[in-house]
């Protein structure tokens, strides 16, 4: 259990019996004191969930002024405790608290645990795109064309590594064409352009990759990089890692950490359950040997990034400075020298990626692109696209057991089951109270107490009042015998 998590069980639990506190005293004083701790709780809810200014106002108005006034009220009139306790119906308030306690064990319990109300799911919004320039190209203009679309979805004057804005589009099938910016003229005739599919409810990035050479016939792809606005870890940012730089070559992100440099170990080869796989003997009196494999120890964030191939989500803890970098997988024992297998690794570093920031409840699409070659036939370097994070960087909600996913978890699949058993309550806690109420006088009984009221007022009163003096001031004694008489 984390830390939020047990933090907002206790408050949560605390809220829930200065609640029946507030129910259960007989004083409206201590009542409006048990409202008052409720409140308070329910503002550091509001604040667990990363919402200060609810959390204030629920202190500072609800709190600081309408319970306070309530509470001066009842202290100044002296109506602490009702001095009418005649109640009718007093087998009522048993039976009420029974029943809600047997309605909260057999339905409202299980139906919290099981994950709340069996709901029809919703239907799922419209997909949203961005698009994303990774081709080897100056700046282009894009154009989204389909039979869903009104008129065709222009982007103009993308520059290499910049993306859009997402924007909502009908799910269907979609061609996707490119143009010079400068010009407008096609990169592709259209018959060679790259299609898209949209899903329902699906968020993603299309993004223009590869080279155009008309000589050979090739022109840039695109393909959909998955996103996603939900959930990640808590105190753990997530990565779209996607391979568009090397055809030949099948990429690793690593993190090497402080040494910056790639660590490898020798090991057993293990088979898919984790048995340790061995070397074919050649007779059965043969020892057992088992094949060894060298990996490598620091931590790869993503692998088996082939060009083009299917993007690696993946998720890491949250860092400022981390020192990654893309390791050539596709012969790498080939780097490994026997007598120098720490220092030769080194030269399957493609690509070095230096203070390197992961921040929490955030999704960075990784991609690994060719740098536009400003010379003729030289050689493309890796770059990574918005290595700065300012056009590629989105925000996620955040990772279960912080108080913000704590907060969604509940107001999500738990805020109807509650919502329902609240109310259930509250309509019996009203029918108790109007039921159980102290009994009214009748117009006839009222009549006779007023006048009961008149005649039984002190006979020296009523003296005084008629002859307009006080019949208690120089009342005649009579002098007292004396003890000898």
């Amino acid at each position: 259990m984390g830390l939020e998590l047990a933090f907002f069980l206790a408050i949560g639990g605390l809220a829930v019996l200065f609640a029946v506190g507030m129910l259960l005293s007989e004083n409206a004083v201590h009542s409006a004191l048990f409202l008052i701790g409720n409140f308070g709780c329910v503002a550091l809810l509001f604040l667990m969930l990363d919402a200060p200014f609810i959390g204030m106002v629920q202190i500072v108005v609800y709190t600081g002024a309408i319970m306070v006034l309530f509470l001066f009220v009842i202290m100044l009139l002296g109506a602490e405790q009702t001095t009418d306790t005649t109640r009718r119906f007093r087998w009522l308030t048993g039976s009420a608290t029974a029943l809600a306690i047997a309605f909260i064990a057999a339905i409202a319990i299980p139906m919290v645990i099981s994950g709340g109300l069996v709901l029809p799911e919703g239907q799922p919004g419209m997909p949203q795109l961005r698009v994303v320039h990774g081709a080897n190209l100056d700046h282009v203009n894009v154009t989204i064309m389909g039979d869903n679309l009104e008129e065709p979805l222009v982007i103009e004057d993308l520059a290499f590594g910049e993306a859009s804005d997402f924007v909502e589009v009908p799910a269907g099938e979609y061609s996707v064409m490119l143009a010079q910016a400068s010009s407008g003229t096609a990169l592709m005739p259209p018959s060679m352009s790259p299609t898209i599919t949209l899903e329902p409810g699906q968020v993603a990035s299309a993004l223009a990759y590869g080279t155009l050479d008309t000589n050979t016939g090739s022109f840039p792809e695109i393909t959909l990089l998955p996103n996603d606005f939900g959930n990640t870890p808590d105190d753990e940012g997530r990565l779209v890692v996607f391979n568009a730089y090397d055809q030949e070559r099948t990429l690793a992100l690593v993190d090497l950490g402080a040494d910056q440099r790639v660590t490898v170990v020798e090991r057993d080869v293990r088979d898919e359950d984790g048995n340790v796989v061995y070397m074919e003997r050649a007779s059965e009196s043969d020892p057992l040997v088992a094949q060894r494999e060298i990996v490598i120890a620091d931590p790869v964030i993503a692998a088996d990034l082939t060009y083009g191939g299917e993007a690696v989500v993946a998720t890491y803890p949250e860092g400022e400075n981390y020192n990654l970098a893309l390791v050539d997988m596709t012969n790498f024992d080939s780097y490994i020298q026997p007598n120098d297998p720490q220092g030769s690794v080194q030269d399957s570093i493609v690509m070095r990626i230096n203070n390197y920031p992961i921040t929490t409840a955030t999704e960075q699409t990784f991609v690994i692109a060719a740098e536009p070659n400003l010379v003729a036939d030289a050689a493309p370097r890796p770059t990574i696209l918005d290595s700065g994070q300012t056009t590629l960087l989105i925000e996620t909600l955040a990772g279960f057991g912080s108080p913000l996913a704590i907060g969604q978890i509940l107001f999500t699949d738990y805020l109807l089951p509650v919502n329902l058993v609240g109310f259930l309550l509250l309509v019996a806690l009203v029918g108790v109270i109007v039921l159980s109420r102290p009994a009214g006088l009748s117009p006839e009984q009222k009549r006779r107490r007023a006048t009961r009221r008149r005649v039984s007022r002190p006979l020296v009163n009523v003296i005084s009042q008629q002859t307009g003096t006080d019949v208690l001031v120089d009342v005649p004694r009579l002098d007292q015998p004396e003890s000898g008489d």
